[in-house]
């Protein structure tokens, strides 16, 4: 299964999406759906993930939570 995700801002009500090139002469499921702004915008306009900037450092992303002796699987 292919799937294609295209953001784009509706002007009229017909759709010019070349993107869908590969997708011609086969059975396709289409779904329209309004994006949230305030979301997905930043204050200067560009475009971010919501989560974007909000990790400042990772310290040590794979030591375990727990020390070995902590856990019970240990005793």
């Amino acid at each position: 299964m292919t799937a294609i995700r295209i953001e784009t801002t509706i002007d009229s009500d017909t759709l010019h999406l070349p993107q869908l090139k590969p997708l011609v002469g086969k059975s396709v499921e289409i779904i329209v759906r309004e994006m949230s702004q305030h979301a997905h915008e930043l204050e200067n306009g560009s475009w971010a993930s919501p989560l974007a900037g909000s990790v400042i450092e990772y310290r040590d992303p794979f030591a375990p939570a727990l020390s070995p002796d902590d856990w019970e699987a240990n005793r």
